[in-house]
């Protein structure tokens, strides 16, 4: 393990806070298509609630591989992060964990109420298969 490496309640710790999962699949040309996304980092996954009209929805539904990068400050001394490869699943609405409704909800909304179901939404849960992290703090003895 890198010096620069998250311990695990670090990366727990910092994929809840974070706001913004950038997404990647691989287009029909096969080119990297990266997009911002929201989600719940939930039990070891990220949970995604996904636009179902969005390109990448179509991508998932026809297996396309995908990766991901959560990353976190302004200097270079404060430069977090976590990549890695994703395996995935599409969650029937019923299946959703409250914890993770409620999580997206308190996150993104500023609401206690779970998040409703929507026509126009569908959740996904990525597992990170292959994961690096890396905190700059520790470089110059700023954490840990």
């Amino acid at each position: 393990m890198s010096k620069l490496t998250m311990t695990d309640e670090e990366l727990d710790a910092f994929l809840a806070e974070e706001r913004v999962l950038r997404l990647s699949t691989i287009d029909a040309e096969g080119w990297p298509a990266v997009v911002p996304v929201w989600y719940v980092w939930y039990e070891g996954a990220l949970w995604v609630w996904n636009l179902t009209r969005a390109k990448r929805t179509r991508r998932l539904r026809e297996g396309t591989r995908a990766a991901f990068v959560v990353d976190g400050g302004t200097e270079y001394v404060e430069l977090r992060g976590a990549s890695g490869r994703l395996t995935y699943r599409f969650v029937d609405d019923g299946e959703v964990p409250l914890a993770v409704r409620a999580g997206f909800s308190r996150k993104y909304f500023a609401s206690d109420q779970p998040l409703e179901p929507a026509d126009h939404h569908e959740w996904i849960r990525f597992e990170p298969v292959s994961l690096a992290s890396w905190d700059f703090r520790k470089q110059y003895g700023e954490v840990g």
